[in-house]
């Protein structure tokens, strides 16, 4: 079961754990108040805020998935260790099925500062996640997840300077296109079924429309429609 953080004087972030249903939209806004308010919050209640919407993502992940009649019975947002061809890992949304073993595995990367130094890591660690399941699990579905903002701080901790990080986003685009696609579970295990960069507006929390473009395949509904084919054709019922 996935630990409740403790509360973090943020109520849009605070608020994500009381709604039935969130949204990707929910999470965006929760997520741009955190990064506002970053360098006051800090310490033990940063770190629950991080949580939160962590936890927050992986359920609207789960719920969008479920909205396309897949099943997924028994699929679970929350982290939840899997075994992996090189070593154990932990999924923020899986489904292990008897039949099958693991079915769905999808990384959650969210970043909320210093975002030049953070995406080109993220990137890395998802290709990593792909490489570890798909080696054991050839027929699993895998997705990676990386959330970020489309302003930092100029300078650590100081909240009077921003800079824009969509020129980052932008570069990230293409690397990030070419290591999804996975289509078969022929195709190399380094490639991943579906890849989501979600851009979104730090004062508002809107998502940017045309960044990532659409029909790169990486904007949040293409990525939804990218797993759910994949897994639809690899365990939906004949």
């Amino acid at each position: 079961m996935t630990r409740v953080p403790e509360p973090t004087d943020l109520p849009l972030v605070d608020d994500l754990i009381a709604m039935e249903r969130p949204t990707i939209e929910d999470y965006c806004r929760a997520s741009a108040e955190y990064i506002r308010k970053a360098t006051v919050v800090g310490g033990k209640k940063g770190k629950a805020a991080q949580l939160r919407l962590s936890n927050a993502l992986a359920q609207v992940t789960l719920a969008d998935l479920r909205d396309r009649d897949l099943g997924l019975d028994h699929a679970v947002a929350g982290e939840r260790e899997v075994g992996g061809g090189l070593r154990s890992v932990k999924a923020d949304v899986s489904e292990v099925s008897e039949i099958h073993g693991l079915t769905l595995a999808v990384e959650i990367k969210p970043v909320h500062l210093a975002v030049g130094r953070a995406i080109w890591n993220r990137f890395g660690d998802i290709r990593t996640f792909a490489v570890n399941i798909h080696l054991k699990f050839p027929f699993a579905v895998v997705g990676g997840i990386l959330t970020l903002p489309t302003t930092e701080r100029v300078r650590s901790g100081d909240d009077t300077d921003w800079k824009s990080t969509s020129h980052l986003v932008s570069r990230a685009v293409a690397r990030f296109m070419r290591a999804g696609g996975r289509k078969t579970d022929g195709d190399a295990p380094h490639l991943l079924e579906g890849i989501a960069i979600v851009a979104f507006d730090r004062l508002t929390g809107a998502i940017e429309p045309d960044l990532p473009p659409v029909g790169s395949g990486l904007r949040w509904e293409e990525f939804i429609n990218s797993i759910a084919e994949a897994y639809a054709a690899r365990f939906g019922e004949v």
